[in-house]
């Protein structure tokens, strides 16, 4: 075998080193971030239109959700998070009480990998009824 023969060999088993130690390798768990509108129909005399009213948001980096008023139609907005972990069901809210342009957050450990289910809604006052409810998910 020649010098080129040798070098490709040796080139072959380097990489076949640093693919072995790569996918040896366990990556951190990258979690999901997610987001979803609380809407209402305003309709007119030709047709209705979706208007978002709130926002809600999940940030995987720091195990986070928001809800924000996007109305001052006196509502305020919340986001229920929800996961199961150790044998238990896990229930948080945040709440955007203060009118429109004011968030609300609340942030919780979760380990890794965990599916976080949570719902946007609006509703008038603390007790009130939820309306115009959408789901979306998020992993911690």
């Amino acid at each position: 075998m020649g010098i080129k023969g040798t070098a490709i060999k040796v080139c072959t088993s380097a990489a076949m080193a640093v693919t072995a130690v790569a996918l040896s390798v366990t990556p951190a768990s990258a979690g999901t971030n997610g987001s979803e509108y609380t809407r209402v129909q305003s309709c007119g005399a030709l047709s209705c239109t979706a208007l978002p009213v709130g926002r809600g948001t999940f940030t995987a980096n720091g195990d986070k959700w928001e809800a924000c008023d996007l109305s001052a139609d006196g509502d305020r907005v919340v986001v229920e998070a929800r996961w199961v972990s150790g044998g238990a069901t896990h229930i948080y809210a945040a709440t955007a009480a203060n009118g429109n342009g004011t968030c609300g957050s609340y942030s919780k450990d979760i380990p890794e990998g965990v599916t976080v289910n949570l719902k946007v809604w609006h509703q008038d006052g603390a007790n009130g009824t939820p309306k115009d409810v959408n789901a979306f998910r998020g992993v911690a």
